[in-house]
């Protein structure tokens, strides 16, 4: 057997995979869709930060979120910290958002952690460990299998929103798009360069794969979430930032009344006591004490 045919096969069979995950995903979240809508708990509200107002009702029973960070994960976001908090000086738009870009950096090191543990596993304890395999998978499916836009981890982006930012696009609420000082730095890729979207997309994957430039591209897309909020005219807070990374919205009545971000949304909210601990550094003065 040829290594082309060998690898024609494990393109095939990641293929098929990664279709029955994400036939297993449909339907858990459409049942999960028809549940009753309760009340939202106190620890739900009590979780969220104190500059975003009261919390919404959810749209529909979930169990109460308790953050999981993963070891492996915990150990790249403190090596990442310094990383994070460049790009967070770097995006950060103070005039525009309100916020420190301590503020801001704790939002991106949300971002990441929510995304690297979904709701999914939340609901699906014995998932857990496959949550590695998925995202290989959607990796390696951007990069074999045409018309591939898969989310590509740890920051959860689909190549397609990588490529506008690499091209400073901003979509607005009424469909119009214009256009932002927005830069991605570290990124090598030139769009233009390319003579196919399938070979655009996997030079993309491979960027936003990386920590490092994962990082880059989320603040990246953070900052069009301030520019957005600022067309609108909407206060930015936490939840303005994660509801445009999350569904493209930034009018806090959108995504109140959105499902999908307010799920989002409510599950974020128990990360954001790791994000600001990481942010703030405290791990590390624990750790020296622990060692004491």
């Amino acid at each position: 057997m040829t290594d082309c045919m060998i690898h024609r096969l494990r393109a095939a069979f990641a293929t098929i995979l990664l279709i029955a995950l994400l036939f297993a995903v449909g339907l858990h979240q459409r049942n999960a869709l028809a549940m009753p809508a309760p009340q939202a708990s106190s620890a739900t509200i009590n979780g969220l930060n104190e500059r975003s107002g009261t919390a919404s009702k959810p749209n529909r029973a979930r169990p109460t979120v308790t953050a999981h960070v993963r070891p492996d994960l915990m150990r790249r976001m403190r090596t990442l910290r310094p990383t994070i908090l460049r790009a967070a000086a770097r995006h950060n738009r103070p005039e525009l958002s309100g916020m420190s870009d301590t503020e801001f950096a704790v939002v991106i090191a949300t971002i990441i952690y929510n995304e690297n543990f979904g709701w999914l596993e939340d609901d699906i304890a014995p998932l857990r460990p496959l949550t590695s395999l998925y995202q290989d998978l959607q990796r390696q499916a951007n990069r074999s299998v045409s018309g591939s836009n898969f989310s590509v981890w740890p920051a959860n982006l689909r190549p397609s929103v990588a490529l506008e930012i690499l091209r400073q696009e901003l979509p607005l609420a009424d469909q119009r798009m214009v256009y932002v000082p927005v830069y991605v730095a570290g990124s090598q890729i030139q769009p233009e360069h390319f003579a196919s979207q399938d070979a655009l997309y996997a030079a993309i994957t491979a960027e936003i794969s990386r920590d490092d430039l994962a990082i880059a591209y989320l603040a990246a897309n953070l900052e069009r979430g301030v520019y957005r909020a600022a067309f609108e005219d909407v206060p930015v807070n936490w939840r303005t930032l994660a509801a445009w990374h999350n569904q493209g919205i930034v009018d806090p009545r959108q995504y109140r009344a959105n499902a999908t971000s307010n799920d989002y949304l409510r599950r974020a909210s128990a990360y954001l006591s790791p994000a600001r601990t990481l942010i703030d550094g405290h791990w590390v003065v624990r750790t020296v004490v622990e060692r004491v």
